[in-house]
């Protein structure tokens, strides 16, 4: 049985600077992790003489299917006894703005501008928030705050770190 975190968020609130944390953590980390090979993931790390026991899974890309991809395989990994725990990053829609026009990469929702896509990926990843364990408000963190968060949040809980 392995240990899953999923990292889950909005675009631009953190998720990529979560995974490097937790990598630093010792955890295995795979970034930008379609949903539908979560199971994939699971199976391998669950096989004999896996190594692998703590995996940190950043899935990204709100649109489509993916969120129900998402909440599915959620419930299958839980259902399957591993331990799997979700991590949930936001920030306010002003510093999303902020940060995309800071790093002058598109929102991958990105259609009618940079503020509607907030708007529909906050309401796209409302169910995914509904189920996470930890939910992070990033709005006022930079990523070295963000970092020593997730640290007080999670190093704790593991007498190795």
């Amino acid at each position: 049985m392995g240990e899953f975190l999923i990292i889950a968020g909005l675009s631009g609130a953190g998720r990529s600077t979560a995974g490097d944390t937790f990598e630093d953590l010792g955890w295995f980390v795979i970034d930008n992790l379609p949903p539908a090979l979560i199971g994939k993931v699971a199976e391998l790390v669950g096989r004999p003489g896996s190594e692998t026991e703590r995996v940190a899974l950043v899935v990204g890309r709100a649109g489509g299917g993916a969120v129900q991809e998402l909440a599915d395989s959620l419930e299958l990994l839980r259902k399957g006894g591993d331990r799997v725990r979700v991590l949930f990053l936001e920030a306010s829609r002003e510093v999303l703005v902020r940060r995309f026009e800071g790093t002058r990469r598109r929102h991958p929702l990105e259609g009618e501008g940079v503020v509607d896509s907030i708007t529909q990926e906050r309401v796209l990843m409302q169910p995914i928030r509904d189920m996470a364990d930890v939910v992070v408000d990033t709005t006022d963190f930079n990523v070295h705050q963000l970092r020593d968060r997730l640290l007080d949040l999670f190093s704790r809980e593991d007498p190795a770190v």
